[in-house]
């Protein structure tokens, strides 16, 4: 579609055309930013970002910027926000100061201010907690909607057929289920919204957000995701739990320190000891079922054996984990294979581009890229050390 023919069919889509973004930003320096900004988002569907060629103009690019954000804020489980122009504007500076990535604002982003706005619209927001433009971030809104006072009125708000419809369509298969733990691996979009929200707390995970139709098909094809849910704990953010090893992605319900591999396994092996083992084990005896299941979602099914093998190298401190709280002995400690001197294989999330470096450890190459690259975060890259 040409540039003149996708503006005539946002305008014959939507008679407000103040309300899109577009039409709003006429700063040639925020445009540049902005087609900076998504050269850099490793989150972009990567087919509607090769549409642009090798060198968009600035003009194509904020067309297809201002068309995802408005498909963005148009289904949120709180209804249609595309029209309120005070959030795309806003969406839309997060973006280019990179307080967000697309992956933010078109999974849990959207859904964060439809609960916002549905409590605004009917005057049961506190005082503090009223004025949208001292908000710095999603975050901070996504904090305030999951306030205890809040969330039995968005709970009625929110039509519950659409978690009824979304349970009884969904599919999975269930590798633990105990006195204290309940984890499954979902086949569909609708196991992923249940689990989202659900028994206890509301998590952020974008494959279970009103647009995870969209990261699921992203997601799943590449490996299982494992959704756990802590039953002696349903009510915090650390009772349910996502991952997908695929991705080198662990998180809890508020994807607490996203991209942070360290970090969530030794907050995972501190809260669950034992628990990774019994995923890993619960994955191999489940394997004809999980295969077979999949077979839809990825040619041949999920390599089962591969995604423990995945366990073991992407988070060796819960998997190495003893319940009851047994130690390694003395003077030893879980050796992280992806850690350590030797040789990574770095690939740059949003190019593809790869590169062998040699270093000390991990934090050694997250700080040669970053030195070397100054506007670049780990986010930006793919790390894999390389076995002997």
């Amino acid at each position: 579609m040409r540039l003149d023919q996708l503006e005539q069919h946002l305008k014959n889509r939507r008679p407000v055309a103040e309300a899109n973004v577009a039409a709003k930003i006429k700063d040639p320096k925020t445009i540049k930013m902005l087609g900076i900004a998504m050269r850099h988002d490793g989150t972009l569907p990567k087919a509607s970002v090769a549409k642009l060629g090798p060198k968009p103009d600035d003009q194509s690019i904020l067309a297809l910027w201002s068309t995802m954000l408005d498909k963005s804020l148009s289904s949120t489980d709180y209804g249609d926000l595309s029209a309120d122009g005070k959030f795309d504007e806003w969406l839309t500076r997060l973006y280019i100061n990179g307080a967000a990535d697309y992956e933010d604002i078109n999974g849990e982003g959207g859904d964060a201010l439809g609960a916002w706005k549905a409590l605004s619209i009917r005057g049961k927001l506190k005082q503090p907690h009223q004025d949208f433009n001292k908000f710095n971030n999603l975050r901070q809104i996504q904090q305030i909607v999951r306030d205890r006072d809040y969330q039995s009125e968005l709970r009625r708000i929110k039509d519950a057929e659409v978690i009824e419809k979304h349970k009884r369509e969904k599919q999975e298969v269930t590798i633990v289920d105990d006195e204290r733990f309940l984890v499954v691996v979902p086949f569909n979009y609708g196991a992923c919204y249940t689990f989202n929200n659900s028994n206890g707390y509301q998590a952020n995970f974008c494959t279970g957000s009103s647009s995870g139709l969209t990261w699921f098909n992203r997601y799943a094809p590449d490996g299982p995701i494992v959704s756990i849910f802590d039953k002696s704990n349903p009510d915090t953010k650390d009772g349910k739990w996502q991952m997908h090893l695929a991705t080198n992605q662990l998180q809890n319900g508020d994807q607490d320190r996203r991209g942070d591999m360290r970090w969530n396994d030794e907050r995972f092996a501190e809260l669950f000891p034992g628990l990774m083992k019994k995923i890993a084990d619960g994955l191999s005896a489940n394997e004809a079922e999980i295969k077979k299941a999949s077979e839809e979602i990825t040619r041949g099914g999920y390599d089962v054996a591969a995604a423990v093998a995945d366990i073991k190298k992407k988070v060796p401190l819960s998997y190495a984990s003893k319940v009851g709280g047994e130690e390694e002995p003395e003077g030893e400690e879980p050796q992280d294979p992806n850690d350590g001197p030797g040789t990574y294989l770095v690939t740059q999330i949003a190019s593809g581009r790869q590169a062998r470096i040699d270093g000390e450890n991990r934090a050694d190459i997250i700080n040669k890229l970053t030195t070397r690259y100054p506007d670049s975060t780990e986010a930006d890259y793919r790390i894999e050390k390389q076995q002997a």
